[in-house]
């Protein structure tokens, strides 16, 4: 038992130089990015903010396909035709996530016309933005069937075929509010607290999957159409500012469990 922790002991330190070294090569030495060629790319809420972004990266990086979902067909147009003037073939759907049956209707409709998606970016969110007491149940649920449940059914549409195939990536655009909530905003912390579970169960769950993996991007607050209006003191949020939505960074170029949202 001595021996046991004097082991212990004399391994701790070793495996912090060991951490400390890698971080400084990742620093000096970025990561290889990950080849888009041959990825068709499902982001949902992909017609503004945060997923309008997205689609523009994933464009950059050189993806074969983007498929955009959304429930405002003017805003899914707008970023489908700025996706095809960069060269990249983009189509949209109307689906509301937060509907079960329409998510795997729309998932039925997106394989035949498009083919199989490979990587899937659950990005769609609402928030409510008012405390417990002054909301209205209505929203409150919408806000959850969106938010988290949303998450459920879109990965449950897709993710088999990825199995199948031995070639997926399941993406969770979260929030650091999942860590660090917030006031006024009850509904949509709950909510990425809960997705956050989510992902970390599924991604427990897929490490003995091959060639599928999943990852959780956690953005600092983002200054996107969804959150206007909204204010927080700097008693609720000590030096807190919001970033712009250009600050995302591509999180699904990089090869193995990718990372980083926000700089």
């Amino acid at each position: 038992m001595v021996w046991k922790w004097l082991g212990a002991l004399v391994a701790f330190p070793l495996q912090m130089l060991y951490l400390v070294a890698k971080a400084a090569v990742g620093l000096v030495l970025p990561g290889r990015l990950r080849d888009l060629s041959r990825e068709t790319v499902l982001i949902t809420g992909g017609g503004r903010g945060i997923g309008r972004q997205l689609a523009r990266e994933f464009a950059g990086r050189g993806a074969r396909k983007i498929v955009l979902w959304g429930r405002t067909e003017k805003c899914l147009k707008e970023t489908t035709e700025e996706i095809r003037q960069m060269g990249t073939e983009c189509h949209y759907f109307i689906c509301d996530v937060g509907n079960r049956e329409e998510v795997y209707q729309t998932a039925k409709a997106v394989r035949e016309k498009v083919g199989d998606i490979t990587i899937l970016v659950n990005n769609a969110a609402v928030v409510h933005g008012k405390s417990l007491m002054d909301s209205d149940d209505d929203a409150l649920l919408k806000s959850q069937h969106i938010n988290t449940l949303g998450q459920f059914w879109t990965t449950k549409a897709f993710l088999p075929r990825m199995l199948e195939l031995q070639n997926g990536h399941i993406v969770c655009l979260n929030s650091v509010l999942a860590l660090s909530a917030i006031p006024g905003a009850i509904d949509y912390c709950t909510s990425k607290a809960s997705t956050f579970a989510f992902m970390e169960s599924l991604t427990l769950g897929l490490l003995d999957c091959p060639g599928v993996s999943a990852t959780t991007v956690l953005p600092f607050h983002t200054s996107t159409e969804m959150f206007q209006g909204m204010r927080v003191s700097q008693r609720q949020w000590p030096g807190g500012r919001w970033k712009p939505c250009s600050s995302i960074r591509p999180f699904c170029c990089f090869r193995g469990p990718c990372t980083p949202s926000s700089s």
